[in-house]
């Protein structure tokens, strides 16, 4: 039996273009696997008709981010008013890159929870042959309420 799993739109407060997670592809407790297609569409509108293009290193850690960040969201109770700050990352590696019409799998695990930050690892993977674009030894992601950063009309 398929277990189905949210829209990552519905959890993040992305829509396009900004949204770089297509699907959740599996959840247990403290791990999460996450999928970006590629397609030659988004790669025309971020690198102009070069070809054959690969999706932008910068794009696929973004991507692995978001992925964390829902990953915090499907396993917090209160995932409705929290608002996810993306902190630090230590040890990143950019293997490679995937190219149109590959999948990016991103692999996240969480390391450590409290009630302010999220601190994880993984790796993310090209779905063509497996081989691995990007390996993250820590990112850290701030967890605050979403009110917590001030009313933008009180600040004009």
């Amino acid at each position: 039996m398929s277990q189905t799993h949210p829209d990552p739109g519905d959890l993040l407060p992305y829509g396009y273009p900004a949204l770089h997670v297509d699907r959740i592809a599996r959840h247990t407790p403290g791990a999460m696997e996450a999928v970006k297609a590629v397609t030659y569409h988004e790669l025309d509108s971020h690198l102009g008709t070069a070809r054959p293009g690969r999706f932008p290193a910068t794009l696929t850690l973004e991507s692995f981010l978001q992925a964390c960040g829902l990953l915090v969201l499907q396993e917090s109770e209160e995932a409705d008013g929290q608002l996810l700050i993306f902190g630090s990352a230590r040890g990143v590696r950019v293997l490679g890159a995937a190219g149109a019409g590959e999948l990016l799998v991103h692999s996240v695990e969480l390391v450590d929870r409290d009630e302010e930050t999220a601190t994880f690892t993984g790796v993310s993977r090209a779905s063509g042959d497996g081989r691995i674009v990007l390996e993250v030894e820590r990112a850290i992601t701030l967890i605050r309420p979403a009110g917590s950063l001030g009313d933008p009309e009180s600040a004009a």
